[in-house]
């Protein structure tokens, strides 16, 4: 059985779809994921620029534990602080996730 042009030019536009579906939602998943980690990343990096800086009659200013990190992070700059950088984060995150996910 002969497909005609039009079955062709449909089909041709299904396939193209079904590939901007799995793109869109593996972009999504992606920046859902990393949106959820970011504030253990904001931590993360947090303690690791503050150990460089730090001395040893200087240590009590610093947060020792992670309850104390996220409670200083709050405490200056709010709840949202957390994830402070996201966005560019996430603008990374998309493409490599929707492409991953391809």
């Amino acid at each position: 059985m002969t497909k005609t042009k039009d079955e062709k030019s449909q089909e041709r536009k299904n396939r193209a779809m079904e590939a901007l579906k799995h793109l869109f939602c593996g972009g999504v998943a992606g920046s859902a994921a990393k949106t959820v980690t970011a504030p253990l990343s904001r931590l993360t990096i947090l303690y690791q620029v503050h150990s460089m800086v730090t001395t040893k009659e200087n240590r009590p200013k610093f947060a020792m534990s992670f309850g104390d990190g996220m409670k200083k992070i709050v405490d200056r700059g709010g709840v949202l602080s957390l994830w402070k950088g996201n966005g560019t984060s996430v603008l990374h995150r998309f493409p490599f996730s929707a492409i991953n996910f391809y």
